[in-house]
């Protein structure tokens, strides 16, 4: 069902596979760190702000509490630097992305992704949406060579998604709470027939300038 979660999660079990044992890695904006096992043959840190009432809960599992444009670490600190689904909540992400930067050696790889369409969420630290020239904007400014900025899926996975996970709400719109629920359950057939449908119309859209999520790799010069 969750298109979102399983692409992101397709994205980092690759780049983890390319990260050499014993390397050092930062999980900027960790949350409850569910990548973390997909790193187990690194020297593996994370951070997050846990500064939101959705955050404060896995905090106390985070190595360094601290915003993304503001890490306490030293110049050149870490091989590798992970950042997923963080920007859209930082202010003035163009600061987290040259502060990653700023950690990595030279040579090393940032491996980020950043929402194009999405509902709001952790309100109301919800800022941003990105396009890839945004992103390749504030990779080159931070120093950054762009290795890749690809879309996980395309307007029909977007489409599908949206249209998948609205139903549910229809039903709650009319009878509450209990509507929600009950409608959720007894869509959810239809919901993955949807999903499922327009997975596969999406190789149709070649061009892909609609997208859920943008998966970047980007090289400190």
């Amino acid at each position: 069902m969750n298109y979102n979660a399983w692409s992101l999660r397709q994205f980092v079990t690759r780049v983890a596979a390319q990260v050499p044992v014993k390397a050092s890695l930062v999980d900027v904006g960790a949350g409850e760190s569910p990548y973390k096992p997909l790193f187990n043959h690194t020297a593996y840190v994370s951070t997050d702000w846990g500064g939101t009432s959705d955050h404060h809960a896995y905090s106390s599992g985070i190595d360094f509490i601290c915003p993304a444009d503001d890490m306490p670490f030293a110049d050149n600190a870490y091989n590798f630097v992970l950042c997923t689904q963080v920007l859209e909540h930082v202010r003035y992400p163009e600061k987290a992305v040259k502060e990653m930067a700023r950690v990595l050696q030279p040579g090393g790889q940032l491996f980020l992704t950043a929402p194009q369409s999405w509902e709001e969420h952790e309100v109301p630290h919800d800022y941003h949406r990105f396009t890839r020239y945004a992103l390749r904007a504030y990779a080159e400014d931070a120093g950054l060579e762009v290795v890749s900025i690809e879309p996980q899926g395309g307007r029909f996975i977007a489409i599908g998604y949206f249209l998948a996970w609205s139903l549910p709400v229809v039903f709650g719109g009319w009878f509450g709470r209990p509507g929600f629920v009950v409608a959720g359950l007894f869509f959810y057939p239809l919901n993955f027939s949807i999903a499922l449908l327009f997975q596969l119309l999406d190789i149709l859209d070649r061009n892909k300038e609609i997208t859920l999520t943008y998966e970047c790799i980007f090289t400190k010069k």
